[in-house]
C-alpha cells in the first residue's frame, strides 16, 4: 500500500507556511515533489515534510538540517511505520503474527534463517564472563555494549561488507545481548528476555506481547541513534562499531529511556495515587510521560497495538485498572496521544521488571534498523557527513547538573 501523498494546501498547512513559503523550499532543494495523474498540480511525501518541520523547530543559529533518502522504513501517521521486505513495504502492524527474528531476515532482505540466529557457546561463554566481572548494578547499557564488544572481537571478518556478513553479525550481536542480560538462547528471543527480565511465568500471551514490542521498535527512520548509526557507516565502520555508536546515542534520557519515566509513574502512582503523581509532575513542569510524538499527532498505531496485546497478557489483574485511569486522565492535559512509550512503560511495570527493561529492549531491537540503516549507508558515498562549522561567540555554560 503506498503513502498517501499530502496535496500543497495540505503540506503547507502542515509545515504551518504559505504555499508561497513550501515552493520556496523546493525551488531551494528542502522538499521533493512529484507531480499528479492530471499533471497540473504536485504532491508531497509527508515523510518529508514531517522531516523539514521537525529540522525547523531547532534555534536558527543551530544551522541544522538534513534530509536522507532511505528505503528502510516508510512513515505514516494514519497507517503507522512500513517496514521494507522482499515484497514490498508491509505495516508493522501487519506483522506481529511472526517473530521478531523473522521480521529481522525480512528487513534485513531475505528469507528467514532460523538457523542463523543461534549464538555460538564459546562466545555466548565469552560474554557470561565478561559481565560477569561487573557489578551487580551495572547499567544494562553496558552490559549490551560488552556484549557488542565481545562479539567483535570474536568475529575475524567483520570488517567485511558483504550484506550476508553484516547481517549474521547482527544476529549474533543480538543473540549476545540477550545473553548479557541473563537470557536462556536456547528459546525465543522473546521468551529468553521475558524470563530473564520479569519474575512472572512467560506465557503465550506474554511472549507474543514482547515479540511486537521488538518488532514494532526494530525502526522508525531517522532517530538521533540511527543517524549516529549512518554517520559511522559513512566512514566505513565495522557493524559493531555502528551498533555502538548506536548504544551511545539511545543511552540519551530522552530517546531509548523514554518508557522508564512511564514506569516510574506507575510506582508512584500506585504508590502515593494517581491523581498525587500526576500533580507532582505537573508542579514540577514535567510533560506526562509516554503522551505526545512528533509523527503521530493523533493517535500513534503502534502503542495501539501493542497496548491491546499487553491488556491481553494482564487480562484480570487489578493493577491493570491503573494504566486504564492513567491514560484516561493524561488525555485531559492534552499533551498529544499516548505513545508506544506508554505502553512499554506500562508492559514492564505490569511484568514486575525493572524500570531500565524497556531501554534494554528498545536498543536490542532497534539494533535491526542499525544495521539495516548501516547497510543501506555503504552504498552511498563515503564520508558525506562533513558539515561545516560557522564560529560563534562561546556561549552561557550548562547549570551544575549539566542540563539546560
Amino acid at each position: 500500500m503506498a503513502v498517501a501523498h499530502l496535496t500543497a494546501a495540505e503540506a503547507a498547512a502542515r509545515l504551518g507556511v504559505k504555499r508561497e513559503t513550501l515552493y520556496a523550499y523546493v525551488s531551494r532543494g528542502q522538499l521533493g515533489r512529484t507531480m499528479s495523474l492530471d499533471g497540473r498540480s504536485s504532491l508531497f511525501d509527508p515523510g518529508e515534510i514531517d522531516a523539514l518541520r521537525t529540522s525547523r523547530r531547532r534555534s536558527a543559529s543551530g544551522e541544522l538540517s538534513t534530509v536522507i533518502a532511505s528505503s528502510v522504513t516508510q512513515l505514516d501517521e494514519a497507517a503507522g511505520h512500513r517496514y521494507r521486505t522482499p515484497d514490498g513495504p508491509v505495516a508493522a502492524v501487519d506483522l506481529l503474527d511472526r517473530s521478531f527474528s523473522e521480521v529481522a531476515d525480512l528487513i534485513w532482505g531475505g528469507p528467514a534463517d532460523p538457523d542463523a540466529w543461534t549464538l555460538p557457546a564459546p562466545t555466548a561463554a565469552l560474554v557470561r564472563s565478561l559481565v560477569g566481572a561487573l557489578p551487580d548494578d551495572a547499567p544494562p547499557l553496558d552490559r549490551l555494549r560488552i556484549a557488542v564488544s565481545a562479539v567483535s572481537a570474536s568475529d575475524p571478518a567483520r570488517h567485511a561488507r558483504a550484506t550476508a556478513v553484516q547481517t549474521q553479525a547482527a544476529r549474533h550481536m543480538i543473540g549476545a545481548m540477550v545473553v548479557a542480560l541473563g537470557g536462556d538462547r536456547d528459546r525465543s528471543i522473546a521468551a529468553a528476555l521475558w524470563s530473564a527480565l520479569s519474575p512472572h511465568p512467560c506465557t503465550p500471551a506474554a511472549e507474543a506481547a514482547l515479540d511486537a514490542v521488538l518488532i514494532l521498535l526494530a525502526d522508525h527512520g531517522l532517530a538521533t541513534s540511527t543517524f549516529a548509526v549512518r554517520v559511522a557507516a559513512s566512514v566505513r565502520a565495522d557493524p559493531y562499531s555502528m551498533v555502538s555508536a548506536g548504544l551511545g546515542a539511545v543511552g540519551g534520557r530522552i530517546h531509548g529511556a523514554a518508557s522508564g519515566y512511564v514506569h516510574r509513574f506507575f510506582v508512584d502512582a500506585e504508590r502515593d495515587g494517581l491523581t498525587a503523581a500526576i500533580g507532582q509532575r505537573l508542579d514540577a513542569g514535567q510533560h506526562l510521560p509516554g503522551m505526545g510524538h512528533a509523527v503521530y499527532r493523533r493517535a500513534d498505531v503502534r502503542k495501539v497495538a501493542l497496548e491491546r496485546l499487553v491488556f491481553a497478557a494482564h487480562d484480570g489483574e487489578d493493577r491493570l485498572t491503573l494504566v486504564r485511569a492513567a491514560e484516561e486522565r493524561f488525555a485531559a492535559y492534552e499533551q498529544g496521544p499516548a505513545n508506544i512509550d506508554f505502553a512499554l512503560g506500562a508492559l514492564t511495570w505490569l511484568a514486575g521488571m525493572e524500570p531500565w527493561a524497556g531501554e534494554a529492549l528498545f536498543a536490542i531491537s532497534r539494533t535491526v534498523g542499525w544495521v539495516a540503516h548501516g547497510i543501506e549507508e555503504l552504498r552511498e558515498p563515503a564520508l558525506r557527513f562533513r558539515p561545516v562549522a560557522r564560529y560563534v561567540a562561546p556561549r552561557e555554560p550548562l547549570p551544575e547538573d549539566g542540563h539546560p
